[in-house]
Parts: C-alpha cells; structure tokens; sequence
C-alpha cells in the first residue's frame, strides 16, 4: 500500500483521511464538568427563566421539524466555555427528545438528578455533542403533595345506625 499523501492520515483501513476532518472528528464531542449545585439552581429556576439566557427558533429540514437552533446566547459572557454558538440546531437532550413543549420540559428537569448533561446538536450540517459530567449528589426531591382523594359520602345504613338524640 502506497504512503498517504501529505497532509492526510491513514484509518485502519488503509483509506487516506484528510487531517482536517480528523480533527473535526475530535471537535464533534465536546466534554467538561458542571457542579451538581450550579445545575440544581438553574433547574429550579425554571425553563422560561433559563430561555431568557438563549434565543432559539425552530429549525426545519425539508418541511419537518429538525431541532431548535439557537439565535443568541445572552449575555456572551455566561456561555464562555459552553460550545455552542447562533446557527447551532440543538437535536436533543440526554438523548431526549425536545421537539414539543412538554418534551423540552421533561429533559430539562431530568438533568436535576441526571449523571451527566448530554445536548446534541448540529453545527454547519455536522452532528455534535456536548457532554458534562454533573459533580455531586442529587439533593432530594422535594416531597410531593399526597393525593387527595375525596373522603367516602356516609352511606344510609351507617346514618340508621347511629342513634339519634331525643
């Protein structure tokens, strides 16, 4: 088998591959950590809150919903570090879906007591991850309200049973 060519690298398999693409290979997953606090806080604060930080639209392919892509990032300073950027097609969330309302809802409150935070997204027609592993314990949930189920109506035999006063 010949030498590749300059400026390629070989796979396994012998087929030259550019140097370029390799290295977008390695930029497609994205990895970091985020404290179990920070991610808590944000989850608590709620979805609407945290979408005044991020500006996104629907994005379509070939008529169909393909994901949201994000139009801003507000303000710049509080997604340094984060990989994403306008134009970016956010796909899914831990491997949830997002695609209707309560879809996107249920994701983002799955990351309070998720591992790790897992976005996939699509960036100039190429598929990428970010993934954060989430440091610390989850703190407990908080406790739900027990259901109310209406108390039982008296039935006519325990009313004639009770003595009445006279």
């Amino acid at each position: 088998m010949p030498p590749p060519e300059p400026g390629t690298i070989a796979d396994i398999s012998g087929a030259p591959k550019s140097t370029r693409d390799d290295e977008a290979a390695r930029a497609a997953v994205v990895a970091g950590t985020l404290q179990r606090a920070d991610v808590e806080s944000v989850v608590d604060g709620g979805l609407g809150r945290f979408l005044t930080h991020v500006a996104i639209e629907p994005s379509l392919s070939a008529g169909k919903f393909s994901g949201w892509s994000i139009v801003g990032l507000q303000p710049p300073e509080l997604w340094t570090g984060v990989d994403l950027r306008p134009g970016d097609v956010i796909t899914r969330v831990n491997g949830m879906a997002i695609e209707r309302e309560m879809e996107a809802f249920e994701a983002f409150q799955a990351v309070r007591q998720a591992p790790s935070l897992e976005i996939s997204y699509v960036r100039q027609k190429q598929p990428r991850t970010l993934r954060f592993t989430i440091v610390g314990a989850p703190s407990p949930s908080l406790p739900k309200a027990p259901d109310q189920a209406p108390a039982p109506a008296p039935t006519p035999a325990a009313s004639a049973a009770t003595p009445s006063a006279g």
